[in-house]
């Protein structure tokens, strides 16, 4: 395991399905990412897997949490203006 936060959850449940993929967690322990691995190619046999190392992410979300929209700023922004 890379992280030494003793917060730091290593999930690989949190994943998320995009154009014939699954976009999973990879935390540097081999022998699990390749148990996670195996285990989504079988629920999954016509998708393709892809690991990613999250670090980068904090202790905040996985993949899914991080590809939400998130509301804006403003309550107007992101709205045109109207004459």
């Amino acid at each position: 395991m890379r992280s030494t936060s003793r917060d730091f959850l290593a999930s690989y449940a949190n994943y998320y399905f995009c154009n014939g993929a699954v976009v999973s967690t990879h935390f540097g322990d081999t022998r699990a990412e390749q148990a996670a691995r195996s285990t989504l190619t079988r629920l999954y046999p016509d998708r393709v897997i892809e690991q990613l190392n999250i670090d980068r992410l904090g202790t905040g979300g996985g993949i899914h949490c991080v590809t939400q929209r998130s509301p804006p700023r403003d309550p107007g922004e992101g709205q045109r203006a109207t004459a």
